[in-house]
């Protein structure tokens, strides 16, 4: 994005990956700038449950940011490996039923976006699936492939490499829509028992609250204007990302309802991280 923005905005667009925290330390970074629109902050779905999960983090999204613009959007997948019996996630859910808290799923750690999938997918079935949170999704994959897991939530654009090679089977994705990618695979919302459930990766640019009107939506113009520029478009592509802007008002809308889902998998499921 930042080149494009370069050029819209009229100044110099300097990324600084301010890793760490879940996102909470570059999220910090905004908090700490000045109200004028000249620090702008690159968030996602941790923006928002993090501080749900862990009561050490005070930023409230809502209370500390401007949320200016949605850039991208992806999904994740529930996959299994290829030799697995499983060949639909009914014969995953029914398994679990049969022999209850013996069905595994591997997530990149407690709290992140695939475990809340995990857990939503268990409450919403009425099985109770064994979370195995690994420190990042290369191990998951890892130990998924070897057979060591009986199931795992990837990101799509993960599943999508490994599906290709036939070393998994992808049982259904967490976008309100089918993949592109994946045309034969159903979105969760379609298969009997989830009708309703989605769960999308998301991303996109925030600023401090209390920054002007007037410079905000100078901004949020220039991120819409940039995500139409075809480079831009395959630059996410190849990040696993789908362009999808989404306005001011309607990106804060979007982030208020994916808040509401989080809170409730949270409520029903008891995550919580220190």
């Amino acid at each position: 994005m930042a080149p494009e923005l370069s050029k819209r905005l009229g100044r110099s667009v300097v990324v600084e990956n301010a890793t760490g925290g879940s996102g909470m330390i570059a999220l910090q970074k905004l908090v700490n700038g000045k109200v004028d629109g000249s620090t702008l902050y690159y968030g996602g779905f941790d923006t928002v449950a993090v501080p749900m999960l862990n009561k050490s983090v005070k930023i409230d999204w809502k209370e500390a940011t401007l949320p200016v613009g949605r850039t991208a959007i992806t999904s994740m997948a529930i996959v299994v490996p290829q030799a697995s019996p499983y060949k639909t996630l009914a014969d995953l859910v029914a398994a679990a039923k049969e022999n209850p808290e013996t069905i595994t799923y591997g997530s990149p750690g407690i709290g992140s976006a695939q475990h809340f999938v995990g857990e939503m997918v268990g409450h919403r079935a009425g099985v109770k699936l064994v979370h195995a949170p690994y420190r990042g999704g290369t191990q998951v994959s890892n130990d998924l492939l070897a057979g060591v897991l009986d199931s795992a939530i990837l990101t799509t654009s993960t599943a999508l490499t490994f599906a290709k090679d036939g070393k998994i089977r992808v049982l259904a994705v967490t976008s309100a829509e089918r993949a592109e990618a994946l045309p034969d695979v159903p979105a969760l919302t379609e298969i009997e028992g989830f009708r309703g459930l989605a769960l999308p990766l998301w991303q996109g640019l925030f600023v401090k609250a209390g920054t002007d009107e007037a410079s905000a939506k100078k901004i949020s113009d220039a991120i819409t204007a940039s995500l139409e520029m075809d480079e831009v478009k395959k630059r996410l592509a190849d990040a696993g990302f789908a362009a999808a802007p989404m306005s001011m008002g309607e990106f804060n809308g979007f982030i208020q309802t994916q808040a509401d889902t989080y809170r409730q998998i949270i409520t029903e499921s008891a995550i919580t991280i220190e």
